[in-house]
């Protein structure tokens, strides 16, 4: 019993002085207790964990609900499976996929779509893993509706998807984008930016201007109420109607547009152009094919390296190069410039506010039709002619004079003022002929 009550007496001295040893130790205080104790570190604290999460929130895109997706089947060589679902519609529609897309504008606000995927498997477990790697997305990510399908990893499992989409035809802009197939566009509002990396594109009743580029195919473009930008690769480019400025390029196909209600600026590598009505201004250029031009508001500039130059009205000036082919100007005044290495010129003047202008071959003919009232100067020049009919006038008061050289053929050079004079029309021809005709009436 004494003995129990001895450890007992021990231990609890024991005991104490470690708490009076502790005690004498300075403690360092927690950092969870620093940031309790300072209301300012709290207040960063809490300003900072809210940023992380709205910035999670804007970062990663929902995906909506009311998305069907049917069973995989078997057509033919390809297993198939069908999505269909709808979203929420907003100013503007992004969408990004593998294959062909298709998009109509319709009076709703919902976005609407169908998604049609193919692919090549060996058995249906396969191909509805691979169909479901290449899933379709729908998504909203502010204002924007977003779809988008991703391609499978796969090397020849041959995977494609056709994308038909409802939108609302009110939505602001749409941007479109795949990895190869065509695309379409119709009854939108808005702008529309589409790119295929090959495949067609086709558009029409769009509100405002487009872009369309694609490294392969054809552009289709109907009615546009805005600017219009066109590029192709290898393909062929129609506008029918352009609500402002059209800039239509490829690398190897023909270039036909209606009406442009502003500027247009057409280029080819290997096709012809041709325009209907241009209220603006005209740069059309082609290395292997025919440029022609109806009525044209503003100033032309046609050149061409393998084809002809038919302007039908240009009361602006036109300025029109042909490596060889024939050029034939009507209803033109003022600054008017043509030169054709080995075609003939036909010039039908206006009787309006002519300014200086020049007209030269090497082998082919020059005629100009001037108006009876017309105040011009004329000077025609024959290098080489043979006789004294390479130049020839329907006015008396344009006098030709030949200038012998001495050897081979002489030179042939006409003057004269109609009307008094006015800017000088300069006619030159290196071995052909030049006549200058009376226009009574337009031909």
């Amino acid at each position: 019993m004494k003995r129990m009550i001895r450890n007992h007496t021990q231990s609890r001295d024991r005991q104490g002085a470690v708490s009076r040893f502790n005690a004498r130790i300075p403690r360092r205080p927690c950092a969870r207790c620093l940031v309790a104790a300072d209301p300012r570190q709290r207040a960063i604290d809490s300003t900072a964990r809210l940023s992380f999460y709205l910035a999670a929130l804007l970062a990663i895109a929902c995906v909506l609900p009311g998305q069907t997706v049917s069973p995989v089947q078997r057509e033919g060589r390809y297993w198939v499976q069908v999505v269909e679902g709808s979203l929420p519609g907003g100013g503007r529609l992004r969408i990004q996929s593998v294959g062909s897309i298709a998009v109509a504008g319709a009076d709703s606000k919902l976005v609407r779509y169908k998604a049609t995927k193919k692919v090549k498997a060996r058995n249906a477990a396969e191909a509805e893993q691979l169909l479901n790697s290449g899933r379709l997305t729908a998504s909203r990510q502010g204002t924007t509706a977003v779809l988008s399908i991703a391609r499978p990893k796969c090397s020849r499992c041959n995977f494609s998807a056709e994308l038909v989409v409802q939108a609302p035809r009110a939505t602001g802009d749409t941007i479109l984008s795949t990895e190869g197939g065509a695309l379409e566009v119709t009854g939108l509002a808005g702008r529309v930016n589409a790119d295929t990396a090959g495949g067609s594109i086709q558009m029409d009743q769009i509100g405002r201007g487009i872009r369309a580029t694609t490294a392969g195919g054809s552009i289709q473009l109907g009615s546009i109420g805005g600017d219009v930008r066109a590029e192709t690769a290898g393909g062929s480019i129609q506008l029918e109607h352009a609500g402002a400025n059209a800039i239509l390029t490829t690398s190897g196909g023909s270039i036909t547009a209606g009406q442009v209600d502003g500027k247009l600026q057409a280029e080819t590598a290997g096709g012809g152009i041709r325009a209907e009505q241009v209220k603006g201004s005209v740069f059309a250029g082609t290395a292997g094919g025919s440029i022609h031009l109806g009525a044209v508001g503003g100033l032309i500039n046609a050149e061409t390296a393998g084809g002809s130059i038919h302007v039908a009205s240009a009361p602006a000036g036109v300025r029109a190069e042909a490596a060889g082919g024939r050029i034939r100007l009507e209803n033109v005044t003022g600054a008017v410039w043509a030169a054709s290495a080995s075609g003939s010129i036909d010039a039908y003047f206006l009787d309006g506010p002519l300014k200086a202008s020049f007209l030269e071959t090497n082998a082919g003919s020059i005629i100009v039709w001037l108006p009876a009232t017309l105040a011009v100067t004329v000077e025609a020049t024959v290098d080489l002619a043979s006789n004294a009919n390479r130049i020839r006038s329907d006015f008396p008061v344009i006098q030709i004079q030949r200038e012998d050289q001495g050897f081979g053929s002489a030179s042939l050079t006409a003057r004269g003022k109609l009307n008094g004079g006015g800017p000088v029309l300069r006619l030159r021809n290196m071995s052909g002929r030049i006549m200058i005709r009376r226009k009574e009436q337009q031909p």
